[in-house]
């Protein structure tokens, strides 16, 4: 008897620490050895490491500024408490420079403020489950989920705790109800994206059926047989087909490592799949099609930032160069979409971004 409660102690402590090392969010161990000899030999792998290398060395002088609440949806540039949570999400991208150089480089001082900045954000930080506010969160998920194995099991539960609240919220937020148009928009492809983020980084098994049933709902009611989204007729622009595309494509990069489903060309009783709404862009990018962004949006709100200048929210021709964020997380299903990127790219450098290193990593070690 006492022999069976070793072996079910044993088998318990194992599933733990795999649970903890397993890695699907961010790079696992192979991963990051590919990483480092990509870095090391590919020219422009190297130049733009250098430059997160430089971000993450800055933000050791850095004190962490985490906000109780993050509020940017729903209000203009230059309102107080927007520019207030642009100004404390600044932290993201310092957790996820000091997150990766911990891990490529080794260092670990940067691990250690990179932790700093996770418990500050951890203790402070009251998330309500507005998916459009927190999917800013999105790369210090990745870069917890990057060095989770190596943080002390007392400040793990902390930040545990914090990503558990905030997937419960988004589970709960009123944007997600059935009849609204937040439930089936971009909202919701941005809430699915956090909910599977933040599930497969916590890998309590919680929430995996919700996460798959919310994930195969939304692109139901999101994406049309020719590949159009419900953002596009909704704004009138492909600025927000790419809104709801790019997240769609990180949540199922996320989901097929995890899980090994892919969803990728998954087709709904609608017709429509993730990759139809990538070609719908397509020709946009190549210049074969051309569109007035904004010129009929059923949403006001648009037309109240362009009133106040807002970059991107006047009526303007859609410019090819902007597609590249929904194409560059699809370069990981299909690598054929490098060439579209670097006909849309703008300048003479060829091209290059962390979601194309991140396809070219993962892909090398057959991910």
């Amino acid at each position: 008897m006492i022999m069976v409660k070793k072996s079910v102690l044993f088998a318990g402590l194992f599933l733990l620490m795999t649970s903890v090392r397993a890695q699907y969010v961010s790079l696992d161990p192979s991963e990051l050895d590919a990483l480092r000899k990509l870095v090391k030999t590919d020219e422009q792998a190297s130049q733009f490491y250098k430059r997160i290398e430089r971000r993450a060395t800055e933000a050791l002088d850095d004190a962490p500024a985490p906000i109780p609440l993050i509020t940017s949806q729903g209000l203009l540039m230059g309102d107080p408490n927007k520019m207030a949570s642009l100004e404390a999400l600044k932290d993201v991208d310092k957790v996820f420079s000091l997150a990766l150089v911990a891990t490529v480089g080794g260092e670990s001082r940067y691990r250690e403020k990179c932790i700093t900045f996770l418990l500050a954000w951890a203790k402070t930080n009251n998330p309500d489950g507005n998916p459009i506010n927190e999917t800013k969160l999105e790369d210090m998920v990745f870069a917890y989920d990057l060095i989770r194995s190596d943080i002390s099991a007392r400040d793990r539960i902390q930040i545990d705790n914090w990503l558990s609240r905030m997937r419960e919220k988004e589970t709960q937020h009123e944007s997600g109800r059935n009849g609204k148009g937040t439930s089936v928009n971009n909202w919701n492809t941005h809430r699915v994206k956090m909910m599977i983020m933040i599930n497969y980084t916590l890998k309590d098994g919680k929430y995996d059926k919700h996460v798959e049933e919310q994930l195969v709902k939304q692109i139901g009611n999101n994406l049309n047989a020719d590949g159009s989204t419900y953002d596009f007729h909704e704004r009138d622009a492909l600025n927000y087909h790419i809104f709801s595309i790019e997240p769609f494509l990180k949540a199922i990069t996320v989901f097929k490592r995890a899980t090994g489903k892919d969803y990728f060309q998954v087709t709904s009783s609608s017709g429509g799949s993730i990759k139809k709404g990538v070609d719908f862009l397509v020709p946009y990018m190549k210049g074969v099609k051309s569109h007035k962004e904004f010129l009929n949006s059923k949403v006001e709100f648009d037309r109240k930032r362009a009133r106040n200048n807002e970059k991107g929210f006047q009526v303007n021709d859609f410019i090819p160069g902007r597609g590249i964020p929904a194409l560059s997380p699809a370069v990981y299903f299909d690598q054929s979409y490098l060439d579209v990127i670097d006909k849309a790219k703008v300048g003479t450098e060829p091209y290059f971004d962390w979601q194309i290193l991140l396809a070219r990593v993962r892909k090398h070690i057959g991910s």
